[in-house]
């Protein structure tokens, strides 16, 4: 009897040694889910971060587009600018050109008059030397 009560209360230590563990085991499933839910948060707060970083970016992209729109704008008139002084300038030269080119058509005009002039007196002397000879 005494060997069948050592090994009842073996038994029993036993037993309560397994309910200890199963207790303890099942302590540490709600710790997993605790682990997994605390993952989850990670996970979200990653997801969060990246998101903002990505937001972040899209503003910097769009900010420096912008930026670039603009200096192209600028420079396009800029351009258009100097493209009208361009324009006006050979506009200037033109007409400078064409009063000179009238002046020279003018000055060719009277010298031949002076030329013809010349001729026809030339001839009248030629016609009067001819008549006295």
């Amino acid at each position: 009897m005494r060997e069948v009560t050592k090994v009842r209360a073996l038994l029993g230590i036993l037993a309560v040694v397994v309910l200890v563990a199963f207790v303890a085991g099942c302590g540490l499933v709600p710790d997993r889910g605790q682990v997994r839910q605390e993952a989850k948060k990670k996970i979200e707060a990653k997801k969060q971060q990246a998101k903002k970083e990505a937001t972040d970016l899209q503003k910097k992209v769009n900010a420096k587009k912008q930026e670039v729109r603009k200096k192209v704008e600028a420079g396009q008139e800029d351009l258009k600018k100097k493209v009208d002084e361009l324009k006006k300038k050979v506009e200037v030269a033109q007409e400078d050109l064409k009063k000179k080119v009238d002046d020279v058509q003018r000055d060719v005009n009277d010298l031949k008059k002076k030329v013809n002039e010349l001729l026809k007196k030339i001839d009248a002397q030629q016609q009067q030397h001819q008549r006295k000879k």
